[in-house]
């Protein structure tokens, strides 16, 4: 895969985004009174996917005017993706790697990203790196099997199948969003 197509394609999407009109916020909180302060929320897990991947995706996005929120466990400040920073946002670009099942936190901010698709029709984007898309739509090979172990690990024996069917439900519903797949691209 090119960077420079990935780009194109991240390019191309917001562009279109950009020209087009976007409903407004629902809900009457003070923050939908706020002005915009990021255009781009980046979820991802793992240092080694912000050195090759995403450190240039935001690199690119910022060169052009957009301003990114790096959002990932290992960030200096990990908050969760909640009011006011991701309801001022119009685009959540979501990072699909083997690696990003492996991390509860993760998982549950994938939860509030599809939540806020939802409440204020904001835009989702998933990118997937170095992964099939079924994997994670279907929660299967590696993928899958790091996805039940970080269940496991987070969830008590009452809340398992609760917990695995709310994460289930949001990488199911991201992975069904207009996607770019990397393989494809090559």
């Amino acid at each position: 895969m090119s960077f420079l197509t990935v780009l194109h394609y991240c390019f191309l999407f917001f562009y279109q985004l950009m020209t087009s009109s976007i409903p407004p916020m629902e809900s009457a909180s003070s923050s939908s009174k706020l002005p915009r302060k990021y255009d781009v929320v980046i979820n991802f897990n793992g240092e080694d996917i912000q050195r090759k991947f995403v450190s240039h995706l935001d690199s690119a996005l910022s060169a052009v005017g957009f301003t990114t929120f790096l959002h990932h466990p290992n960030a200096l400040n990990p908050t969760h993706i909640q009011q006011p920073i991701l309801n001022l946002c119009r685009v959540a670009i979501v990072v699909f790697t083997k690696s990003y099942s492996q991390s509860a936190w993760c998982l549950h901010q994938l939860q509030q990203i599809i939540k806020w698709h939802q409440t204020y029709y904001r835009h989702v984007l998933p990118v997937y790196y170095e992964i099939e898309p079924s994997d994670v739509r279907l929660q299967m090979g590696d993928f899958g099997e790091a996805f039940k172990a970080t269940a496991q690990e987070t969830f008590s024996p009452q809340q398992l199948e609760h917990g695995i069917s709310r994460w289930s439900h949001a990488l199911t519903k991201a992975a069904n969003f207009f996607v770019w797949d990397e393989n494809n691209h090559r």
